[in-house]
């Protein structure tokens, strides 16, 4: 049988038995419970906790096995029908962060009513003005005899104006990842993935709210500062910065 009508657990399976490993020696070398490489050989994935946690520990028994992680995420994605959702959505269903904040929705026919009141205005409110004379006087220009006051003292100095905000880049390293970005309030700046060689930066004023679906793949700077890997493959982790470049993850 081929490895693309082979299940995602049947394939994991033959892989672990072919390297002559027992569930037991993947779930020493892992740190994963037995009784969920067993279910993931049996491709089921409730007991997982969760999808998000489902895919981390899918990669790192592809890596111990040396297989190809990216196929067998693929293959989980078609089983579950999570290929299309974004990496958000499957955080907000784990419970990973916090759901965000709906925005109503705004009617078509409401705004063309006020692009219609704004154009009225447009053309009504220079007609009124006309109907008035002008009693302003022009300004008379200054005599060139006279002296014009200096708005420069000599003794004043140039003060820099202090950069604020929080900037970070995320560069992938190792493999992929998903990557959550909010801002203080909790609306989504940015959902989806990041591979191996692409860096995303991200610049906000007060607060950067980050969710990394596998910490090992990518290496975060922060306020031009390198930080490193966050985590381990696999691991879900949550941070938080700030312009003065504290943690709060």
């Amino acid at each position: 049988m081929s490895l693309e009508n082979l299940t995602l657990g049947t394939e994991i399976r033959d892989a672990r038995e072919r390297a002559g490993y027992t569930v037991a020696k993947i779930a020493q070398i892992t740190r994963i419970r037995e009784t969920l490489i067993n279910d993931i050989e049996s491709d089921n994935f409730t007991s997982c906790g969760g999808n998000a946690y489902a895919r981390g520990h899918i990669r790192t028994i592809a890596k111990v096995l040396k297989i190809n992680a990216d196929l067998l995420i693929e293959k989980f994605a078609q089983s579950t029908g999570d290929f299309d959702r974004p990496m958000i959505d499957l955080l907000e269903e784990n419970h990973l962060v916090k759901p965000r904040a709906q925005r109503p929705a705004i009617s078509y026919k409401s705004l063309a009513s006020v692009a219609a009141g704004v154009v009225a205005l447009l053309i009504a409110v220079p007609a009124v003005i006309s109907l008035f004379p002008s009693n302003e006087t022009l300004p008379v220009a200054p005599s060139s005899q006279g002296a014009v006051p200096s708005t420069t003292d000599q003794n004043s100095q140039v003060v820099a104006t202090k950069t604020t905000g929080v900037s970070l880049v995320v560069t992938g390293i190792s493999g992929k990842s998903w990557i959550g970005i909010q801002d203080a309030s909790g609306a989504q700046i940015f959902s989806g993935s990041i591979k191996v060689g692409e860096s995303k930066s991200f610049a906000e004023d007060q607060l950067l709210q980050v969710t990394i679906g596998n910490a090992a793949a990518v290496s975060l700077n922060v306020n031009g500062k390198e930080i490193g890997t966050p985590g381990g493959v696999g691991e879900v982790v949550r941070l938080s910065f700030t312009p003065d470049n504290s943690n709060n993850g």
